[in-house]
């Protein structure tokens, strides 16, 4: 699996996989981030603030998820079409991997190639 000073390198090589992804961060369970960052060039939609607001959220969401693995087995990833951005997020260990893109991203390929690089 990934040791946790690779997870710059990691979300270094998701970034590579599509020019529309904006953000690539690994989050720890506390909703801080612990790795990656924003496309350099990329304006961040929100401030500071919000981003740790919704990195809290998504850590949230993502332990609520974990009540239906039994029944349904593990998430591989989570996806929100959002109005500006669409956002997917990958359990990798006890983190997750956070990404935002454009939303023209092709929805259908690009969780599939991050859980490709997820497994190497």
């Amino acid at each position: 699996m990934i040791a946790s000073r690779d997870f710059n390198k990691l979300c270094e090589k998701i970034m590579k996989i599509d020019a529309k992804i904006r953000f690539v961060g690994m989050i720890n369970q506390d909703g801080k981030l612990v790795g990656g960052g924003m496309k350099q060039g990329i304006k961040p939609l929100g401030d500071k603030k919000d981003d740790e607001s919704l990195y809290c959220g998504i850590v949230t969401r993502a332990k609520m998820r974990q009540g239906f693995d039994r029944v349904l087995g593990q998430v591989s990833f989570a996806m929100s079409y959002r109005e500006k951005v669409v956002i997917m997020s990958f359990p990798v260990r006890e983190n997750l991997l956070l990404l935002s893109a454009e939303k023209e991203i092709d929805l259908s390929a690009t969780p599939f190639k991050v859980l490709g690089l997820l497994r190497h």
